[in-house]
């Protein structure tokens, strides 16, 4: 008989380690299955001196850090650290041994309100990402006066997974609650899921990060009142509010 696991996490392979030993130790059943892979991406010669040159630095995720260091020495960073949230953040300034500056709101939108973000007239930054994301940080620093480059660290690719099997595996774990992280998770979640499969997956109940994953699963079909928004995507926020959820949906 297959174990009862109502919780689906979905991070990917590398970034759900923490969370899984806390819920481990809260003991709290969990089913894992990460949907996309991140591989790093080569740095050309120019990007590099972009880096170099930058007097403002941006860092949307911790594969943004984690895929740089292998590249580069701190050394050559001169400009000014940011990050998006508090786990890239402490990651990056283990690594470089420096100040980063972070938003108390993990999102774009509190990256932006930053004071240090405000006057940016002619400076020359440099966001470090993947290969795709949102574009509003650029869009808002140019419209500041600033000159935004980017620079793909690394690349976030689909897992190849058979979705019919695992939608068959999450109805018999008797799942109920869906963690997802990212839009580009939310969208392979159902993207790989048959089409007789996706009324199961639009009526269980879904962890989310921000506002805007909460109106593209509206968009989805799923209804507002499954779905639970956790205050940023860190292991500490979706441990509180997975525990709340199990006391109020399980």
């Amino acid at each position: 008989m297959t174990m009862a696991t109502p919780f689906l996490i979905t991070r990917p392979a590398g970034k759900a380690d923490n969370l899984l030993a806390s819920l481990d130790e809260q003991g709290i059943a969990y089913s894992y299955q990460p949907l996309i892979t991140t591989q790093q991406v080569t740095l050309k010669a120019k990007e590099v001196t972009l880096l170099e040159q930058a007097e403002l630095l941006i860092f949307v995720s911790v594969s943004a850090v984690h895929a740089l260091e292998q590249q580069i020495k701190p050394e050559q960073l001169s400009g000014h650290l940011f990050a998006v949230g508090s786990t890239t953040a402490s990651l990056l300034q283990r690594w470089s041994g420096r100040e980063v500056i972070v938003p108390q709101d993990q999102r774009s939108e509190g990256l932006l309100a930053l004071p240090q973000l405000q006057q940016v007239i002619g400076k020359q930054i440099v966001v470090v990402r993947g290969n795709s994301g949102r574009e509003l940080i650029k869009q808002q620093l140019i419209a500041r006066g600033a000159t935004v480059k980017y620079v793909q660290s690394y690349s976030r690719l689909p897992l190849p997974l058979d979705g019919a099997q695992l939608w068959q595996l999450w109805q018999q774990q008797q799942v109920r609650c869906i963690v997802a992280t990212s839009n580009e998770i939310l969208q392979q979640l159902f993207a790989i899921i048959p089409e007789a499969g996706v009324p199961w997956l639009q009526q269980r109940h879904w962890l989310l990060v921000s506002p805007r994953m909460q109106e593209q699963a509206l968009a989805l079909g799923i209804n507002r009142q499954r779905i639970s928004l956790a205050e940023n995507a860190n292991d500490q926020a979706l441990l509180q509010q997975i525990i709340q959820l199990k006391k109020e949906i399980l």
